[in-house]
Formats: C-alpha cells, sequence, structure tokens
C-alpha cells in the first residue's frame, strides 16, 4: 500500500464523506460529497480535454456527452455513475467521463439518473432505460454507431449497467455492444467474504452499503430481486462481452468476481481483472497509483478488441 493511499484512507477514515445521514440531510451532504470529489481531483487526477461538451436531456433526464471529434458513426459509451444510488452526479464524474473519451476515441454520455430516497428502486434502472433507448433510436443526429453502443459504469452505475444488458436482452432490435463493470454491486444479500473481511477502513464500508441498500430498495423483497441484483437472474446466456474490475481491498470484491463467473460460465466472452493495493472509487483517482491509470489502459484494450475490431 503506497503512501498515496495511506493517506486517502487517513482522510476518508477522519471525514468520511461516504456517510450515513437522516434522509431529510440528504440534500446537504450530497453538496459536501461533491466539494470532497472536487478534492479528489485536485490530488489524484487530472481534467482531460475533449473536443467539445453539451448538457442536455433525453425524454427529461439529465445527460452529459463529451464528443471526441465531430465525425459521425462513433463508438459511444453510456456511462452511469456510482454513490450507492444516492450520492453523486455527472459532476463529480466529469473526469472518468473525459478520459473515457479521450482515450476511446468515442462520444460518451454520462446519466445523471434519479438518487434515492427522493426515488426509490426502480427509479435508476428505469431513467438508465429511457437514455439508451433514446441514444439507440437518435443514434443518427447523436453522431453515433447504434452498433457500438457500450454501457460502463463504477458501483451502483456498473450495478445499472449489468441490469441494462439483462434488460435490453428482450430488446432484439436495441444492440448492446459490450459492458464494462467497475467494482460493481450486483448481490443484495451482502454477505461475502470480502464485505466481511473489509467493512471497515477502506472507504466504503458495510454500514454504507446497507444504508444505500435501505435508500434505494426499502421494500426487503426487493433487496435479491433480479433486476437490481442481478446476480440472481436465472438467465446468463448471449449477454454482451464483459469486462469486470475489481479493487483489492473493497468489500465488493467477492461478488464481482462471482458475477463474472457466472457470465463466463454461460458462455459469455469475459475479461477479469482485481486491481491490487487498491480500493472501492479507485477509478476517479487514477493517481493514486499506476495500477489505477492502468485500469483506464485495460478498459481501452478491451474496447479495442471485443467492439472495434468486431
Amino acid at each position: 500500500m503506497n503512501f498515496k493511499l495511506r493517506f486517502l484512507l487517513w482522510f476518508v477514515n477522519n471525514i468520511k464523506p461516504i456517510r450515513q445521514v437522516e434522509y431529510k440531510d440528504v440534500p446537504k451532504q450530497r453538496k459536501v460529497n461533491e466539494k470532497v470529489s472536487g478534492l479528489g481531483k485536485i490530488l489524484f487526477d487530472k481534467k482531460t480535454d475533449v473536443k467539445e461538451t453539451e448538457d442536455t436531456s433525453f425524454h427529461g433526464i439529465p445527460v452529459r456527452i463529451y464528443r471526441y471529434s465531430v465525425s459521425p458513426k462513433q463508438p459511444v459509451i453510456i456511462y452511469f455513475h456510482g454513490g450507492g444510488f444516492v450520492y453523486y452526479s455527472v459532476e463529480s464524474h466529469d473526469y472518468v467521463a473525459r478520459r473515457h473519451c479521450d482515450m476511446n476515441q468515442c462520444t460518451v454520455i454520462s446519466v445523471d439518473y434519479r438518487l434515492a430516497p427522493e426515488h426509490p428502486f426502480p427509479a435508476a434502472h428505469q431513467d438508465a432505460y429511457t437514455v439508451i433507448g433514446y441514444v439507440h433510436e437518435h443514434a443518427a443526429e447523436l453522431g453515433i454507431d447504434s452498433s457500438q453502443m457500450i454501457v460502463a459504469g463504477d458501483s451502483a452505475g456498473a450495478n445499472i449497467a449489468a441490469c441494462a444488458c439483462h434488460h435490453f436482452r428482450n430488446y432484439p432490435d436495441i444492440n448492446i455492444a459490450a459492458q464494462v463493470l467497475v467494482y460493481p454491486w450486483v448481490d443484495g444479500k451482502m454477505d461475502t467474504p470480502s464485505i466481511e473481511k473489509y467493512q471497515t477502513g477502506y472507504l466504503l464500508t458495510r454500514d454504507a452499503l446497507l444504508w444505500f441498500q435501505q435508500a434505494y430498495t426499502p421494500d426487503p423483497a426487493d433487496h435479491c430481486n433480479p433486476e437490481v441484483s442481478p446476480i440472481y437472474q436465472k438467465d446468463f446466456g448471449k449477454l454482451p462481452p464483459c469486462f469486470v474490475l475489481t479493487a483489492e481491498y473493497d468489500p465488493l470484491k467477492d461478488e464481482g468476481f462471482s458475477y463474472s463467473q457466472k457470465l463466463k460460465e454461460a458462455g459469455n466472452a469475459v475479461w477479469y481483472k482485481d486491481y491490487k493495493a487498491l480500493v472501492h472509487g479507485f477509478m476517479n483517482m487514477p493517481f493514486l497509483s499506476s495500477e489505477a491509470m492502468r485500469a483506464y489502459q485495460d478498459i481501452q484494450a478491451f474496447i479495442n478488441l471485443e467492439v472495434k475490431s468486431k
């Protein structure tokens, strides 16, 4: 564990930016978290230039579009930010989207889906599916290639991306070419060994996960509903190629690995990598270590092989 990570863990263990608050205080805490994410950018990241950005909305759902160029028929990454379905936004993940846009020479559409507890399940997922449908339908005017549509996200956003792949398997006219799941939250049971081992002291805590779960799925019957807990889907066949990334010191590590195995056992193309000496949230801090930056390069390689070369 390098000195940067040690400093980060000292900071989060004292400041506790991912904290549980009274529901009435969530809007205030969101503002605090956005400031903390801004500090993380200053310390562990650098803004990447892109051709242009545009804040707009699709069927009333706010999105931010990042364009690498104005050339037509570009690949597109539809990105869903993390934050436990409660926190963060396209702004907190602005640098993430910019880097994906530049490194993959594609359009990125970052989605500001509705957040809990004001908007519980299935609000975030419904917003995601609406955006994906819109992008498919309006591909030509957006300048993207609907056959090269990639869904991606981190943590809760990776949950949304994974669920979208199951959902749109029932819509054969809408093609998702690949999925990138960064430390995905996919198992509502939350009883894995990694959750026990890393339940405190590593940025994301078990208590925070339980609080996020209660906020987004207040009905306990939904905790393991396959529509929000995709590891319990019955059929894993014929899903898009998938890259699952996990972090060594992450409570969600075991379920990410288990989900990748389910995909692989069903005959899907699967890449999996566990990034050593890193914690949940490392994609927002690529200068934390060379291993964190390597994750972006690995995603680039995955997209080049599984999407662009096809």
